[in-house]
């Protein structure tokens, strides 16, 4: 096997297993690699692109990660032996500055560890490959980082709030952008727990709105290991345990969920998304006036945040305030006209006032306003409303186009325009589809649905999914 040696250092390069006068270092895998590529060149500028493509060949990493790990690496080698071994050169890459000596050797060493890389190789492969990279990337900073977290730098600080502006669009294009923004702050303040947790607050929102080019599980994974490494900086970090709380909502782990959050506003009150979160989760509980008013105090503490608007307007909707549905809803649109979610929110609280024409407007402008995905949808939409209107030839038209675009639409608003239009099997039969208990909260929450809750074929439904 070969033995890298340097100072008082051995690099066990088959094991991955650093050791510091025989007496194994604690470093993550993802570390060591990064410490091998550069002994095994010393001299060498290695280029960044090169090192993330060899020590992350699984991908889903930013240039963030290796700097973190150049970071553990060097106040590892000063605090064990005063050496400066890794040299930053700039817009280039890093070179390993150290005379290195090569030799094989056949003897195992350290025993316990003796198959610690296949274990990892095994562990790191597939969707968790980022959180497991992660999550032994903490426990190398564990041991290298104080608890208090230093203050973001100007510069940081000038970047965090642009990249949580972006990220609070919540579309495609702004949250991609608030990535770019978030591991900048990393870059300029590496020992703040901030960076960290905003970019776990960023790739839950990619798992969650269903953007980027991998599937939801990688982002939740990249979600959950930034915001592990934000609480090793700092375990009192509201931004990261507010984090872990959506990424727990999102995999369906709610009673997790809500001990997160919890915990995050207690640590920091002021922190709008816990506020928002919580009272996202207490939605899903069904506990429609708590939740109003945690989403209230997120709206208080930050105005400008188009999701808590959004989900002001959508509890406001379930609780049957239908004038406040319209109002939040619209000021979501106002602060991002991209937002056009919010527009079907504003034509069900139209409808249910029986202010029919405005419905049927705001449906139209969400008909319009996005590519293919939003057509179908909105023709369930429509029908409905044509069907309480008694347009029946109409709604009959735009309920067969949303059927035949079914997996595009909610099986839920095609429950309620089957319903409508008398169809009750129908209706039925497609709310056989709905598994989540937060779908049936929704429904019985929702007016549309009042034409059915006399029926006993709904209540076994409704009773059954609770």
């Amino acid at each position: 096997m070969s033995i890298y040696e340097f100072g008082p250092f051995r690099l066990d390069a088959e094991r991955l297993l650093l050791l510091d006068r025989n007496e194994p270092v604690p470093l993550g895998p993802k570390v060591v690699e990064t410490l091998l590529a550069l002994v095994e060149h010393p001299g060498e500028v290695l280029p960044k692109n090169e090192l993330i493509e060899r020590i992350w060949p699984e991908g889903y990493v930013e240039e963030a990660n290796l700097a973190q790990n150049i970071y553990v690496l060097r106040k590892t080698l000063r605090a064990r032996a005063a050496m400066d071994a890794i040299e930053t050169v700039p817009r280039r890459g890093y070179r390993f500055t150290l005379a290195v000596r090569l030799s094989e050797r056949v003897a195992a060493i350290a025993a316990p560890v003796r198959n610690l890389r296949s274990r990892w190789t095994a562990l790191v492969t597939g969707g968790v490959a980022f959180a497991m990279a992660c999550a032994v990337l903490a426990f190398g900073l564990a041991a290298t980082h104080r608890s208090a977290v230093s203050d973001l730098s100007p510069a940081g600080a000038r970047l965090y709030q642009i990249g949580r502006y972006y990220w609070n669009l919540r579309t495609r294009e702004g949250v991609e952008r608030s990535l770019d923004y978030f591991a900048q702050v990393v870059r300029d303040d590496p020992h703040d727990a901030r960076g960290y947790a905003a970019l776990a607050d960023a790739n839950a929102i990619m798992g969650d709105y269903g953007y980027g080019n991998q599937k939801p599980k990688v982002y939740f994974a990249r979600a959950r290991g930034y915001a592990q490494l934000a609480l090793t900086l700092d375990p009192n970090s509201a931004e990261a345990h507010a984090a872990l709380g959506l990424i727990d909502m999102d995999v369906r782990d709610l009673n997790t969920a809500v001990v997160e959050l919890q915990r995050a506003i207690a640590l920091d009150p002021s922190y709008g998304p816990a506020h928002e979160w919580y009272g996202v989760a207490l939605i899903q509980q069904g506990t429609l006036r708590t939740a109003f008013a945690q989403l209230q105090i997120a709206a208080d503490l930050d105005p400008l945040s188009v999701s808590t608007s959004a989900w002001l307007g959508s509890a406001a909707y379930w609780d049957g305030h239908f004038n406040e549905a319209i109002a939040y809803s619209q000021q979501a649109l106002d602060l991002a006209p991209q937002r056009v979610d919010v527009l079907r929110t504003i034509g069900e609280a139209y409808e249910a006032e029986g202010n029919y024409n405005r419905a049927v407007d705001a449906f139209k402008r969400y008909a319009n306003s996005c590519a293919d995905y939003c057509r179908a949808e909105a023709s369930a939409l429509l029908a409905h409303v044509y069907a309480i209107q008694h347009r029946l030839p109409e709604a009959r038209v735009q309920l067969a186009f949303a059927m035949q675009h079914a997996r595009e639409v909610d099986p839920a608003d095609l429950a309620a325009a089957a319903a409508a239009l008398g169809d009750r099997t129908v209706a039925l039969a497609l709310l056989r589809k709905l598994h989540s208990h937060f779908e049936w909260l929704s429904i019985e929450n929702d007016p549309r649905f009042d034409v059915l809750r006399g029926d006993a074929g709904f209540r076994e439904l409704a009773q059954s999914s609770a």
